[in-house]
């Protein structure tokens, strides 16, 4: 559903390249409530956009302990003040979402927001991160420090590089400013 929304320019997201189509996804019950939230809170902020259920697009693998999960895309021009800095709008964004349709779900389900994919592209720069990181670190034979990361975005870095023998991942800090280590394996 689109809704009504002034045109503000975005800052500092990466451009939105073409993905690959997502695989056929049929619209349950939790999906539709979902999109209905997101767009009711869209449209109460002025925002036109369309919002789609999609399947899962990460590439990283799934936990067997994770809750299910409803994977929500926010499509339009001009959104990037939906994600903000390092997609700190769309993290708040999403919280809300969660803490709305939670009072409309039967069971708990995690919704996650993404807008044009941008998680998507975050990902898979994140991974190519760890990888130029870990080569180094592989070469050097000395750690490195990666910049502060959200939860999600280290679990990432630790994920991509569990299997690569050169290497080690560690967490360490406190709250926001908890960072991922590389170290020589």
């Amino acid at each position: 559903p689109a809704v009504p929304h002034p045109q503000q320019p975005g800052g500092g997201v990466p451009p939105r390249t073409e993905r690959p189509p997502m695989e056929p996804h049929e619209e349950t019950e939790d999906d539709r409530i979902a999109i209905e939230v997101v767009a009711d809170l869209l449209a109460r902020l002025g925002v036109v956009a369309e919002v789609v259920a999609t399947g899962n697009p990460s590439v990283m693998p799934e936990d067997g302990d994770e809750p299910p999960t409803v994977f929500v895309d926010i499509l339009g021009q001009d959104l990037g003040m939906l994600i903000g800095r390092r997609g700190e709008h769309l993290s708040h964004l999403q919280y809300l979402v969660n803490l709305l349709a939670g009072k409309r779900l039967e069971a708990y389900t995690r919704i996650v927001v993404d807008v044009e994919g941008y998680r998507t592209r975050r990902e898979e720069s994140l991974i190519g991160l760890a990888e130029r990181v870990s080569r180094q670190v592989a070469r050097t034979g000395r750690s490195m420090q990666l910049e502060p990361m959200p939860p999600n975005e280290r679990r990432i870095i630790h994920l991509s590089l569990r299997e690569n023998p050169e290497v080690t991942t560690e967490s360490s800090g406190e709250g926001n400013f908890r960072r991922v280590t590389i170290l020589p394996a």
